[in-house]
């Protein structure tokens, strides 16, 4: 695939991941729960879409790393494969509806609950940035 189609993938999973994210939040997170406090439920979703765009671009790098390692066959890229799969169970597992689905809501965080997401977004954008490069 050359670098045009492989940009066109990768917004394509980043857009589809955060319709996927809304329509979910929308579906399954609780508007008011107790302890939610102001804007708690807005940014329980906001949580879902980033998480559910980080599992999107997780997917897209450990595929991309699959293709890489049957090529090359290297450690660094099974290392690379291993770090994506754990980045992949973190924003599954973070992800506000996978706790709701369990009977679960994170309520009165504030916008703390999204920084380690927002890091992680970053991490996997420079991950993707590089496998480009």
């Amino acid at each position: 695939m050359n670098a045009r189609g492989r940009v066109g993938l990768i917004v394509a999973t980043v857009v589809l991941s955060a319709v996927i994210g809304y329509i979910l939040a929308d579906l399954l997170l609780p508007e008011d729960a107790p302890g939610m406090q102001g804007d708690s439920g807005v940014l329980l979703a906001a949580k879902s879409v980033l998480t559910t765009v980080n599992t999107g671009l997780c997917i897209v790098l450990i595929a991309g790393y699959l293709r890489l390692y049957s090529e090359v066959r290297s450690r660094f890229t099974l290392g690379l494969l291993f770090m994506t799969f754990a980045l992949l169970i973190y924003a599954a597992t973070s992800n506000p509806v996978i706790h709701a689905l369990w009977g679960y809501c994170l309520a009165g965080l504030g916008p703390f609950t999204m920084i380690p997401d927002i890091f992680a977004a970053a991490a996997l954008a420079t991950l993707l940035h590089l496998s480009e490069s």
